[in-house]
């Protein structure tokens, strides 16, 4: 179960508690928020996994842009040797491969800077949910042993 839903859930166990009288307070049933908040603790561990995987995906895809734009550059040069029969020709080569060549590091510097740009992305919509979900949990934790404090001194 994600995160999200398992805030849902914590969300509408607090909404759905029975109030008790004369106070400001709501009681819950401890054994179902506990396990709310086990779900929780197992689904980080799957959400950190992902983004490791998209971490991975963004190495690949900018390794690949790499070999593409290395590819792209050896076939300029190669094209410029190539190309030697009288000067009008070297010159039109020239200036050829060296488009070909700027055009492969714009497409690479491009491709690297929007890998970059999603990943970071991802990675900050994953902090975001961990942080929701740890602020939820801390809240709802004070919220317990401020009520369960606040039972004891009424006895």
């Amino acid at each position: 179960m994600n995160s999200d839903k398992l805030l849902e859930d914590l969300e509408s166990l607090v909404m759905n508690a029975s109030k008790m009288p004369f106070t400001n307070k709501k009681m819950i049933e401890e054994e179902e928020l506990l396990q709310i908040i086990d779900d929780l603790k197992e689904s980080m561990p799957s959400e950190l996994e992902q983004s490791k995987k998209v971490l991975a995906e963004r190495d690949k895809i900018i390794s690949d842009a790499q070999h593409h734009a290395d590819s792209m550059v050896a076939q300029a040069k190669d094209y410029i040797a190539k190309l030697t029969e009288e000067s009008e020709l070297v010159r039109q080569a020239q200036e050829h491969a060296n488009q070909i060549i700027q055009n492969a590091n714009q497409s690479s510097e491009e491709l690297k800077s929007s890998s970059i740009t999603y990943a970071g992305d991802v990675l900050k919509y994953v902090e975001t949910t961990l942080d929701k979900t740890l602020s939820s949990i801390k809240q709802n934790r004070d919220s317990l042993l401020q009520s369960n404090h606040q039972d004891k001194n009424k006895k």
